[in-house]
């Protein structure tokens, strides 16, 4: 939360969703037998909905017209999560810093957080 706050929040949200998640992505997907080529539990990527349809939620309980994420334009979560939102709410703004800032790698990311004060556990390579 102090987190959130620090980086220009002016609320954060912590929700618990484990038992939706089980109930309504983990125990499906199970049941389907949903295992990429064999091996791999898909528990990333369909956690992404999930995130996504409780960023609405709260979006629409705030009367906010925006939601920003932070996923990196390499992999799939900013789609996930910008499917996700649209279907949801088809005219909420999206906000994806990593597209519309002047962020073009995780080193300008770590940066702009020191810059910033701005705790993170990671590390520049």
């Amino acid at each position: 939360e102090k987190k959130a706050i620090k980086s220009g929040a002016s609320k954060a949200y912590i929700v618990d969703a484990k038992e939706e998640f089980v109930k309504d992505y983990v125990w499906p997907t199970v049941k389907a037998g949903a295992i990429y080529e064999g091996k791999y539990l898909l528990g990333t990527s369909f956690a992404r909905p999930l995130i996504g349809k409780i960023l609405v939620d709260i979006a629409k309980k705030e009367g906010a017209d925006a939601i920003a994420h932070g996923a990196t334009g390499k992999g799939n979560d900013q789609v996930r999560f910008e499917l996700t939102i649209k279907a949801l709410a088809p005219n909420m703004k999206i906000i994806a810093p990593w597209r519309e800032w002047d962020l073009k790698s995780r080193t300008d990311c770590m940066e702009y957080a020191a810059k910033h004060d701005i705790p993170v556990v990671a590390t520049k390579s």
